[in-house]
């Protein structure tokens, strides 16, 4: 008895030793799209690995700001890390090309072949993360971004005098700015209590987010401009990554790329239920699909944007290197810009 006691102690020490666990920071809550490809990470590698890698997720807010948990995972503290274009293009200004309005569009296919197989993000942008000491692993659409207000906003006349909460990175504080509304950078926490009090009038969310953050309690129009997807991004960090046995990376990227199938079929279901609990729990809630006259105008007003990317990328790097990084930020928003074409 002894001896088969010592034997089994000594299997479970042996099988705690071998254990590792992986640290997972998202911008985002339990059940939001983030969430989902983060639990179905965890669960394939858990499952591919017989159980001797755990992933542990961090939500929002739990390790800090959004910057913060891609710095963490930069630094090698965190080895996963899932936030949006914007906030990752702190490190990386050059990906804020999807930032850009109107570059990817909202049709569905295209968005996703643009945003799982794009060699100008995926190849020519290596480098680029390799100096952040990061390495994208795959982006993800969160669905279509909806704007709130409590008026129809069809035409940039409309945005006029319109506080519009948006994300605190640059591009999508000039994109309404350019529309002519007065952007007003929030944290998402922020956000209820803002518009129930008038401080802010309107914002820009999917549906899905919308609902769960319960904005639409505190709205009357959600317009659909056709504008662009919230583009997720999931990194790691490039020195850990790479110093991986083959075996683990291989389970590593196996694991991304069945959560991103799952986060995938996630975002097209919750966004349509909750838009029809939206409807449900506010029948008199108005919905405005921008019709094509509509959309173009605000599409001409977003070439102006190309400029302020530009400029971001240029003004990321030292002068000696300005005019080729600007050279090189032209040619990423317009590969890009193609790749979105051909994939129509």
């Amino acid at each position: 008895m002894k001896i088969l006691l010592a034997g089994l102690l000594s299997t479970v020490i042996s099988f705690g030793a071998s254990a590792e666990t992986w640290k997972f920071a998202s911008e985002e809550d339990r059940n939001d799209v983030q969430d989902i490809f983060a639990q179905t990470f965890a669960d394939t590698l858990k499952k591919e690995s017989d159980g001797d890698i755990r992933v542990k997720i961090y939500y929002y807010g739990q390790l800090g700001t959004e910057n913060d948990i891609v710095e963490l995972t930069a630094n090698g503290t965190v080895q996963f890390v899932s936030v949006g274009t914007g906030h990752l293009g702190s490190y990386i200004p050059e990906v804020q090309a999807l930032s850009v309005p109107y570059v990817l569009g909202t049709d569905t296919d295209t968005v996703r072949k643009v945003l799982t197989g794009s060699k100008t993000i995926y190849n020519d942008l290596a480098d680029r993360f390799e100096a952040a000491n990061l390495k994208l692993l795959t982006m993800i659409s969160e669905g279509e971004m909806a704007w709130g207000a409590n008026k129809a906003i069809r035409s940039p006349e409309d945005f006029a005098g319109q506080k519009i909460r948006t994300f605190t990175s640059t591009i999508p504080v000039k994109t309404y700015e350019t529309f002519g509304a007065t952007p007003t950078p929030l944290s998402w926490g922020e956000v209820y209590g803002a518009l129930q009090l008038k401080a802010i009038d309107g914002m820009v969310n999917p549906i899905y987010f919308i609902y769960n953050a319960k904005w639409h309690e505190v709205q009357d129009f959600l317009m659909f401009p056709g504008q662009q997807p919230y583009v997720g991004t999931v990194s790691t960090n490039s020195k850990w990554f790479n110093d991986l046995s083959k075996d683990k990376q291989e389970m590593v990227l196996k694991a991304i790329k069945v959560a991103e199938q799952a986060a995938h079929d996630y975002q097209l279901k919750i966004n349509k239920e909750n838009m029809d609990k939206i409807i449900a729990e506010r029948p008199n809630m108005k919905i405005v699909t921008l019709n094509a006259e509509e959309r173009a105008r605000f599409k001409e007003l977003s070439k102006d944007l190309h400029g302020t990317y530009y400029d971001i990328v240029e003004n990321a790097y030292s002068d000696a290197e300005k005019a080729a990084a600007r050279d090189n930020a032209k040619k990423i928003l317009e590969n890009l810009i193609q790749e979105v074409k051909e994939a129509s």
